[in-house]
């Protein structure tokens, strides 16, 4: 899976056929805020979400930035995988 981070959009984005799935995020005080997924029918359901957060959130650490999960999917993402859990700003818990 090839996640691209389209900044000018400032979204993550897999193409998925001729379908787009999306993680939306902005940036603030060296945190990216993950406010909006927006995935193909199916995607979800086939364990490609959860594979699209992944390297989202790998390419996010890379940035040394943390992340303040905004939306249900992503909350869910962060209690299932605990390893996760230093990329959350202190003072989060979920």
């Amino acid at each position: 899976m090839n996640v691209i981070d389209n900044t000018e959009m400032r979204h993550f984005e897999v193409v998925e056929g001729d379908r787009l799935a999306t993680i939306e995020y902005q940036i603030q005080e060296k945190k990216y805020f993950l406010t909006r997924v927006e995935f193909p029918p199916k995607f979800e359901e086939s364990g490609k979400g959860e594979e699209m957060l992944k390297l989202t959130l790998d390419m996010i650490e890379e940035t040394g930035m943390r992340v303040v999960p905004m939306t249900k999917f992503v909350k869910q993402y962060f209690k299932n995988h605990r390893e996760r859990k230093h990329m959350l700003p202190v003072g989060i818990h979920l």
